[in-house]
């Protein structure tokens, strides 16, 4: 019997051990070499990293994986995927989706199978719908374009302003800023010294405050206490003015126009000297008598005061060639003269009193 060699054996071995570990390489990645599969396929545009091997997961369980990525013969760039299954009882609708993700946070991608609404079944061999799932990439891309956008306007609009501000300070308004700023400043100092002196006053008057809210306080109360009586106030004035409205205002106005009538034709007679009044006030010969009579008396009052003798008959111890008075005796004349002036003034209005020697 022929000997086996070594470098036989060896290679034997070597074989069996490839043979072994692409079989344990398989069966640790979930797929059993010696187990029956069905093969499905889908075309890409792009696969985004899918490789052979990667997962094919349904509802995130492992059902198979990629066997195969290649060019499309139609030479339009799109890839042709093969992925087997090797749940046998897996039934997947004819418009299934397979659709490529990233089956963890470090990218690794899967196809991820979703079963379709139709009755009818896909066939191994068919080709199912493809898709493929926006990577994180791209999604941070899509979620910061609108940012990317409002910060280009908000460049712009910075830049705009920016502009302004330098059109501002380049032109000759600037130059009086300093001066704006002083008066603000200066009006800031002037309202925190009247601040100050409310505060003051408001210090010093304290206890005037305080009395003056005691005394709206004590004002309020009595409001509150004599609110009825307020209330039967009001009620009497109300009554008051439903009694004013109610009085005949129109019998009042014509006997007053009636009134007037009459007054206006008494008015009328006198200014034509109707009747003793009208007579006084037309004719004056009442008051040029007066006066008359008042010069006449004034002037036999003054010969009276000049020479009494004319008038009185005295005699002092029979001296009947005495015409001088006494000092009584000339006290009680000037009296009884008194007496008629003031009886006659009192007819003809007040006259002079002479002056007595």
């Amino acid at each position: 019997m022929a000997r086996i060699s070594k470098e036989f054996k060896l290679g034997v071995t070597v074989v069996v051990g490839v043979i072994l570990l692409i079989v344990g390489v398989n069966y640790l990645r979930g797929f059993n070499p010696f187990k029956k599969a069905q093969r499905y396929y889908a075309v890409y545009e792009k696969i985004d990293g899918l490789s052979v091997s990667n997962p094919v997961l349904v509802n995130g369980f492992k059902v198979g994986q990629v066997s195969s990525v290649q060019f499309s013969e139609r030479g339009d760039g799109s890839l042709i995927v093969a992925f087997d299954l090797q749940e046998m009882a897996l039934q997947l609708p004819a418009d299934s989706k397979a659709k490529i993700i990233s089956s963890d946070l470090f990218g690794t991608k899967a196809i991820d199978l979703i079963a379709g609404q139709s009755a009818d079944l896909a066939s191994p061999g068919d080709t199912l719908l493809s898709d493929i799932e926006v990577g994180i990439a791209e999604a941070v891309r899509i979620e910061l374009l609108p940012l990317k956008n409002k910060t280009s306007e908000l460049i712009d609009g910075v830049d705009d302003i920016l502009e302004n501000l330098k059109a501002v300070f380049e032109s000759d308004a600037t130059t009086q800023l300093p001066a704006a700023f002083e008066s603000l400043q200066r009006t800031v100092r002037t309202l925190e010294h009247t601040s100050t002196q409310l505060d003051g006053m408001v210090t010093e008057n304290r206890g005037n405050l305080r009395s003056m809210l005691s005394n709206a306080d004590q004002i309020a109360a009595n409001l509150r206490n004599h609110n009825e009586a307020l209330a039967n106030v009001i009620q009497n004035f109300s009554q008051i003015s439903d009694t004013l409205a109610a009085i005949q205002f129109a019998a009042t106005m014509a006997k007053a126009d009636k009134t007037l009538g009459e007054f206006a034709a008494i008015t009328e007679k006198i200014n034509r000297g109707e009747g003793s009044l009208g007579a006084l006030i037309q004719s004056d010969s009442l008051h040029n008598g007066l006066l008359q009579t008042n010069r006449e008396l004034q002037l036999l009052l003054n010969d009276l005061y000049l020479n009494p003798w004319r008038y009185v008959k005295v005699s002092v111890f029979s001296k009947k060639d005495e015409k001088k008075l006494s000092q009584k005796e000339m006290e009680r004349l000037r009296g009884l003269i008194d007496e008629q002036l003031e009886e006659r003034g009192g007819a003809s209005g007040s006259a002079p009193t002479p002056d007595v020697p």
